[in-house]
């Protein structure tokens, strides 16, 4: 068909020559100018398709990283912690000095104090000191009291408290028991300390619980 004819041919048959023709050329456009375009974005889509599950696996690691380095700094900060409360071996008789002061600070006079046989754990030891003293009941409570809040670890075992028979000012009772001070040998410090599980042994070898007895005692007897 020519042009020339175009202008003469009903309306409905040049729509559709001008439909066939806007056809051709959006075939050739969309073949020939978008076929780069459209490849790139498949391959684009395929390295994404690729990538989504790697991403999804990276954020899993680096949350996890996250929660171990914070468990890593939590344990670190326990374990100074646990120093602080477990002395060294070499610093153990200054402890042991340091409760002796506080002992005669409170009015206790120290009739025994007989170091006795160590204590072997497995990230830990502990010197058995066995103690006897005379003294006043309230001086006695503020001494359980001072250890309870005593800034080393220790613990009060086979304890006995009976009133004298010869009273002289404030010293009324007689008490005897076996304190423990808790440290760290210098090779278990350099080898491989475990804080967690040190601690969760001296935890329960607090002081805290020998005021009570003493309390108890101490009324039974008067």
């Amino acid at each position: 068909m020519k042009l020339g004819k175009l202008p003469t041919l009903p309306w409905y048959l040049r729509l559709v020559v001008f439909l066939m023709v806007g056809g051709v050329l959006y075939a050739g456009f969309w073949y020939f100018v978008t076929s780069g375009t459209r490849k790139a974005t498949k391959e684009m889509e395929t390295e994404i398709a690729r990538l989504r599950p790697l991403n999804a696996q990276a954020q899993i690691v680096s949350q996890n990283l996250n929660n171990f380095k914070a468990a890593y700094k939590a344990r670190e900060e326990e374990f100074a912690e646990l120093k602080a409360l477990l002395p060294e071996q070499r610093e153990l008789t200054m402890v042991l000095q340091g409760i002796q002061d506080r002992a005669r600070t409170n009015g206790l006079v120290l009739s025994k104090f007989n170091p006795k046989e160590d204590i072997q754990q497995d990230n830990y030891n502990g010197k058995k000191i066995e103690v006897s003293v005379v003294s006043g009941f309230a001086g006695l409570r503020a001494f359980f009291e001072q250890l309870a809040h005593y800034q080393r670890i220790v613990s009060i075992t086979n304890f006995e408290l009976k009133q004298i028979d010869k009273q002289m000012g404030n010293k009324t009772v007689d008490a005897r028991f076996d304190l423990t001070a808790y440290y760290v040998s210098s090779e278990r410090l350099q080898g491989q300390p475990q804080p967690a599980n040190a601690k969760g042994a001296a935890g329960g070898s607090t002081a805290a619980p020998a005021p009570a007895a003493a309390a108890a005692a101490a009324q039974t007897g008067k």
